[in-house]
């Protein structure tokens, strides 16, 4: 049986709170664990070699230790994982069968002495630098994660991507100066803080300046707005849904959608609920991420080959569909026929596992930070 809405709430409530501070991932974890039975819980993320166990909740410190220095090579669980899309829920026993993991290094030597038996993972994240993942874990006396408890994972999984992406956008900009707002301001991404009721309390220089071109993004004593009033309507939604997660009241990841302009293409934004933030002082309740993507730096060819097995003339096209041009358009543009860029569009989307070009351009956005910064991607 599923949580109550009012406990979904406040669980997603605490979520949003530790990605504006990491001190409160812990507490998290542990309301987690307690929904969905677990004994333990983990935030384990890993970064070129460095593989941690950043965050946890009744995990004993000797696991932890041992896990990051060395078992987690030998851990079959991660290493039949570590190729899945972020989003993806699963048991462990999906990845390896309890009678096949009891003749592993890892569980003999390791997962028996803290008792770990059962585990239930969410994959946060997962690129070519780096990922995350939280990690539910019951004795061996406990029964296997059951499907209902799969179920809230899968409900979590998109406001856990969405924190970690908050997390880690904080983080950056706290590693970069002590003064946040100066930091806010050179960050390339226009970033725009709303208040309980949508109304706006922070926008840095980018977004500004995206904003007083007056060209489909309109800010407003109330709040944002679109010049077409069908983006508007959803744009408001969105940020209303987002608001009222902030406030205890819902249980809405937010969202991405694209704002239409007059003669460029179209405006990328992502409305994401926020908690505590670090940034302003006063009281936020959803962060808006505005992208220009003639601005924005994007992945680069070599991205896109290692990542989604891109040739350089799907990457081209890739590209060119995530800045918003039509497939004969993009023919026209490169001097080639429309045929073949369906073509490349087909195989784009099977590599890439979308259908269509909205999932390509936020798929595009999720991977943009592994441009180096300020660089674009040539044609």
């Amino acid at each position: 049986m599923l949580p109550s809405d009012e406990t979904l709430s406040k669980l997603i409530n605490c979520l949003y709170e530790a990605a504006g501070d990491p001190g409160l991932w812990n507490p998290f974890l542990q309301r987690l664990a307690q929904i969905t039975r677990a004994e333990y819980a983990g935030l384990v993320s890993h970064y070129a070699d460095v593989h941690a166990i950043s965050h946890s909740w009744e995990i004993d410190p000797e696991m932890v230790r041992l896990h990051g220095e060395y078992y987690h090579l030998v851990d079959i669980w991660s290493q039949r994982g570590g190729s899945l899309p972020s989003g993806t829920v699963l048991t462990s026993q999906s990845l390896c069968p309890l009678a096949e993991l009891k003749t592993t290094e890892v569980y003999n030597d390791c997962l028996v002495r803290f008792d770990v038996a059962h585990g239930l993972f969410v994959i946060v994240e997962n690129n070519a630098l780096s990922g995350a993942s939280v990690s539910l874990f019951r004795s061996s006396s406990s029964p296997e994660f059951e499907a209902n408890t799969e179920e809230i994972l899968c409900l979590l999984a998109g406001h856990l991507k969405q924190a970690f992406i908050l997390y880690g956008k904080f983080s950056d900009l706290k590693a970069k100066s002590a003064g946040l707002e100066t930091a806010l301001d050179m960050h390339p991404t226009g970033i725009i803080l709303l208040g309980r009721t949508g109304q706006v309390v922070l926008m840095n220089r980018a977004a500004s300046a995206l904003v007083l071109e007056g060209d489909g993004l309109i800010a407003t004593r109330i709040g944002l707005r679109a010049e077409r009033s069908t983006e508007s309507l959803l744009l408001q939604k969105t940020i209303r849904e987002s608001a009222s997660t902030s406030n205890g009241h819902g249980i809405s990841a937010g969202g991405m959608m694209l704002i239409s302009r007059r003669a460029r293409p179209p405006l990328q934004i992502r409305v994401s609920p926020i908690r505590n933030s670090p940034i302003a002082s006063q009281a936020v309740a959803a962060i808006v991420f505005v992208t220009d993507p003639l601005q924005r730096p994007r992945p680069t060819q070599d991205v896109l080959r290692v990542r989604f097995g891109l040739t350089p003339a799907e990457g081209r096209v890739a590209l060119l569909l995530s800045d918003g041009h039509a497939p004969r358009k993009i023919a026209n543009m490169i001097g080639i026929t429309d045929n073949t860029v369906r073509s490349q569009i087909k195989s784009i989307f099977s590599k890439t596992g979308v259908k269509r070009q909205g999932e390509l351009i936020r798929l595009l956005l999720n991977h943009s930070a592994l441009a180096n910064p300020g660089e674009r991607a040539a044609l």
